[in-house]
């Protein structure tokens, strides 16, 4: 959407292979859940990732207080270029009737005016040309609940085109990025003892074949995880395309396993889930393996 202001058409589909955050895996002990990203990489680092990568430069703000939100500061900015704000606590966007049940979830919006009583947004979840009042923008904003969140108040704005790559070049750099992605959270696993990729996987098919799945687990998988993890793996099938077709044949198989999970975890049919999950793993390794040698 941001790109879209300066004439710039890159689809969501695109930008999302372009960010890299739907490589990989990684587990959360406490929470028993499993993320279908990389560790290394969270949405935030994904966004500045995919923007370099197709030759823009932009403006990036963070504060380190949270007391001292900048809302003059981007009320500045948005009277030359919208800005998207992020990551923001879901559990705050008033014009999102399900609001409630998405306490502590991420979130991305496109914000492009000030009015008198707050922000007008386009929210990607389907909400356009809404408006967020300035105190649900600043509870949102801080994010406190953002587990990943580096500083406050984050955003993007003034995208401007330095580089016009070539497909062959964007190809090329984004299999680099994605292979420090890769790099990047095997460093971070080892120094905080992580389970990650098909080891992050394999251990959520043990806690699912030993009966213990939540409630609150199960609403994860069937609401968010699942679902996701298949989009995402179409995202990057089709950005691999012809010009990798081995590695878009493993991102389709990851996407037809997560779909066989989304419908066994609804009719909670857990056996199959955890047979699901120990193909996903081995794909898994297949998958990052060709990458790394590409």
């Amino acid at each position: 959407m941001l790109l879209s202001t300066i004439g710039e058409q890159v689809s969501p589909q695109e930008m999302e292979a372009y960010s890299g955050v739907g490589l990989g895996a990684f587990w959360l002990p406490k929470e028993k859940l499993l993320f279908f990203s990389s560790l290394s990489n969270p949405p935030d680092l994904g966004i500045t990732r995919a923007l370099r990568l197709l030759g823009f430069s932009f403006d990036e703000n963070v504060t380190s207080d949270p007391g001292k939100p900048p809302i003059e500061q981007l009320r500045s900015d948005l009277a030359s270029s919208a800005a998207v704000l992020g990551p923001l606590d879901m559990g705050y966007l008033t014009h999102n009737p399900l609001r409630k049940r998405m306490m502590g979830a991420d979130h991305f919006v496109l914000a492009y005016r000030f009015e008198k009583d707050g922000v007008l947004i386009h929210d990607p979840e389907g909400f356009p040309s809404v408006l967020l009042p300035f105190r649900q923008l600043e509870l949102a904003w801080r994010a406190d609940s953002i587990a990943y969140r580096r500083g406050y108040y984050r955003y993007w704005t003034r995208p401007r085109r330095v580089r016009s790559p070539t497909q062959d070049e964007l190809h090329d750099s984004s299999l680099r990025s994605f292979k420090e992605v890769y790099s990047e959270a095997e460093s971070l696993a080892a120094n905080h003892s992580v389970a990650i990729e098909a080891k992050a996987i394999t251990t959520l098919q043990k806690h699912v074949e030993q009966d213990r799945v939540s409630p609150a687990e199960r609403g994860f998988m069937i609401h968010f995880s699942f679902k996701l993890g298949a989009r995402r793996a179409l995202d990057f099938a089709s950005f691999f395309g012809s010009r990798n077709p081995e590695l878009a044949r493993l991102k389709e198989k990851q996407a037809e396993l997560f779909g066989t999970m989304q419908s066994s975890a609804v009719q909670r049919k857990w056996t199959h889930v955890a047979d699901s999950l120990e193909r996903l793993a081995q794909v898994e390794t297949e998958f990052r393996d060709k990458l790394l040698s590409s």
